[in-house]
């Protein structure tokens, strides 16, 4: 094969003043409106929502594809390579981590709305045990809430400002309006740690990489979708997928369905919904129910009886193996058949909570099977993380990150020490925090589906593993009180947007440690301006409007249950004991809860006995990702389009064969495209609307998973 100077020139490009123009501008829209598009205009999707979300995306398409086609035939060396596209890729997804439920749809809430709610009454248990005196006053804004003759004395600008709103009618204040001079005392120590805990989450996803992607080959899904919308041969103005006409015969239809749709909610007088014109293509119910009561006795029972079909599950289903789509396919209906064996076994119900706390038992099952299989690959890098001896080229990234980690992991837990947590419960918190982090981010790049929740959290892990009274009144609000600021709802979290970045970026080619330093100083960016603006819009408009649950649940629900745990702690007279030990030596009173671990180990158990049949058995259909997505929001509601998916990727490899299968790889990247782009456009459209008439556009509900 001849090198041509443009084939040389695509190879090597990747850090360009182009790339990062594209990718900061692409921080700016992102982090920059993510806030106040979903505050504002609540009935249209959201900016971001999932690990594959429908705006960003959309940004990166119309680079890829537009501008690089206008400049193809006017203006050449503005032409971006695949390299740079997928650079300004991944600082887009970076800028997906902070703005909303990753971080901010939550921090700024929970450093003022305790207050709010300890102020209007009805909190007589945070009061009978004085829980938010547990946090000091440092981790808030100044001047921070006290009482004065027994009245809670909040500021009007500071607190109740946030509550209501500072802004005037329909004058906005201005972008540094707010009192932001208030905010620099806590960001002294909630910085440090939101930055540390970033640090660990990409040097950990730069560990992982080696053995995830090269020494187990897994697909990736979200990253083979979005490197196909920027890859392109040279001399090529737009990527290659583009140039299909497969692509366009799975966009189009997909595209124009959810345009009618759309169009319906602007005009419903005049054009016809789905629902009329095609009916029961989106949506089907049966009422399984009433011909099998007990399935009432089963979390999520409806979602059996009616279900959606999600595009681009059926999309990226196609890119996964044939046993985790089956699996996913079936998750819901094998925790179906188990509810009501349990039922019928107990003449108890299975409820949600049970559920949760089985797969907090499943996590820590699968990080223990994860380092297990990889246990030859971490073991040598740790040691040369140590220096014992040179990296090898392949172990030099994970080398380097590894050091990285230790050191931001130590700062981390040093942080939590500084803020006022004891030292060993901040230890085991870290350490759960990241083994959520850690299987969270391996169920999106092995299972491909974009929209994920966990349902626990590491507080009720260390409870039911220590007891509430090892823990302590103290430690147990402030473990409580840090998974609602930290991973209330990882379906944001920055470690899966980090993996697909590392993966696109290896895939295309770029050195991975300059990719690495390129995506953390993304992320750096795109905290500072996800602060700035979600903290102006909360300013302007008030905390309490716009996103109910956020306002209301989780800035309430961390106390309360620490009041809870804390109760039981008293109840059992020995809240003055456990108050006063400190270190290991609360291990003195471990009291782990009999039902909620036996629970967990079912959770483990059944995560080691489907791996070892696995290994065991290589047609064996089931995959143990199974324990990890039963019963959460997303499998739920996902499971039929991942059987749907499954059926039609069964059918052409056994059909077609391997090579059909590759070639029908663009009319599924084309389906993906169609329902991305649909709620990308939608997003633009409702905030042009906003801007311009001031008002919510119709309300729209196209029914899609990628927010």
């Amino acid at each position: 094969m001849v090198t041509t100077p443009s084939s040389i020139q695509e190879r090597k490009r990747a850090v360009t003043a182009k790339a990062v123009l594209f990718g900061v501008l692409g921080i700016l829209l992102i982090a920059g409106l993510a806030g106040f598009h979903d505050t504002r205009i609540t009935m249209s999707p959201p900016l971001i929502g999932s690990h594959m979300p429908a705006s960003p995306y959309l940004y990166i398409i119309l680079i890829a594809f537009g501008w690089n086609l206008l400049c193809s035939k006017v203006a050449r060396p503005f032409v971006l390579t695949t390299r740079e596209l997928t650079v300004v890729m991944g600082l887009v997804l970076m800028a997906c981590f902070p703005p909303m439920s990753g971080l901010f749809r939550y921090f700024q809430r929970q450093l003022t709305l305790p207050w709010y709610y300890l102020a209007t009454g009805g909190r007589t248990e945070w009061e009978a045990y004085n829980l938010l005196e547990y946090l000091p006053d440092r981790l808030f804004p100044a001047p921070a809430p006290e009482r004065v003759n027994g009245v809670l004395q909040l500021d009007d600008t500071v607190y109740r400002g946030f509550f209501t709103g500072l802004a005037q009618g329909n004058d906005s204040i201005g972008l540094f309006g707010w009192p932001w001079q208030a905010w620099l005392q806590p960001l002294m120590y909630w910085g440090p740690l939101i930055l540390l805990m970033s640090l660990c989450v990409m040097s950990l996803s730069l560990i992982v990489h080696q053995q995830w992607a090269h020494h187990e080959q897994l697909s990736y899904p979200v990253a083979q979708v979005g490197l196909s919308f920027v890859r392109r041969r040279s001399g090529r103005g737009v990527p290659d997928v583009f140039r299909s006409r497969l692509f366009w015969w799975g966009f189009v239809p997909i595209f124009l369905l959810y345009l009618l749709e759309y169009t319906h909610r602007w005009a419903p007088e005049t054009v016809p919904g789905l629902a009329v014109t095609f009916p029961n293509i989106k949506q089907w119910s049966i009422n399984l129910t009433q011909k099998m009561p007990v399935l009432q006795k089963v979390p999520g029972y409806t979602t059996l009886s009616r279900q959606s079909i999600y595009f681009s599950i059926v999309g990226l289903a196609y890119f996964v193996s044939a046993e985790i789509s089956l699996t996913m396919g079936l998750s819901h209906i094998l925790l179906a058949a188990g509810g009501v064996w349990f039922f019928t076994a107990s003449g108890t119900p299975l409820v949600r909570t049970d559920v949760n706390v089985i797969r907090s038992g499943a996590y820590v099952g699968y990080a223990l099977i994860l380092l297990y299989t990889g246990r030859t690959y971490y073991l040598a890098v740790l040691r040369k993380a140590f220096g014992a001896g040179p990296p090898a080229p392949h172990e030099a990234a994970s080398v380097m990150a590894t050091r990285l980690f230790l050191l931001a992991f130590g700062g981390f837990v040093i942080m939590l020490c500084l803020m006022g947590l004891d030292w060993f419960i901040a230890l085991l918190f870290g350490l759960a925090l990241m083994l959520l982090f850690l299987v969270f981010t391996r169920i999106i790049c092995e299972t491909g589906i974009p929209f994920m929740q966990a349902g626990w959290y590491p507080a009720t892990l260390l409870t039911a593993l220590l007891g509430p009274a090892a823990l302590g009144p103290g430690p147990l609000v402030y473990i409580f009180y840090l998974g609602t600021v930290l991973c209330q709802d990882p379906r944001e979290c920055l470690m899966p947007y980090a993996a697909t970045s590392l993966k696109m970026a290896d895939d295309a080619g770029i050195r991975i440690q300059r990719i690495f330093r390129v995506l953390v100083a993304g992320v750096l960016v795109a905290l500072i301006i996800g602060f700035v603006s979600t903290t102006w819009t909360m300013y302007n408009y008030g905390a309490m409007s716009g996103d109910g649950f956020a306002a209301k649940y989780p800035p309430t629900r961390p106390f309360d249950s620490a009041a809870a745990e804390i109760a039981k702690v008293s109840e059992a007279g020995m809240l003055d004991e456990s108050e006063a030990l400190s270190g290991i030596g609360k291990l003195k009173l471990l009291s782990p809860d009999g039902s909620t671990v036996g629970f967990m180990v079912f959770g483990l158990i059944g995560v080691f006995l489907f791996s070892l049949l696995r290994f065991r058995f290589t047609k064996f259909p089931l995959h143990p990702v199974l324990f990890l997505v039963a019963g959460t929001f997303p499998a739920m509601h996902t499971w039929w389009a991942f059987l749907v998916g499954w059926a039609v990727k069964s059918l052409v490899v056994k059909f077609g064969g391997g090579k059909v299968y590759q070639n029908l790889k663009p009319l599924f990247v084309g389906i993906i495209a169609g329902e991305l782009i649909a709620v990308g456009l939608s997003v633009g459209v409702d905030l042009i609307y906003f801007w311009v008439t001031g008002g919510e556009p119709p309300p729209v509900h196209l029914d899609v998973i990628l927010g």
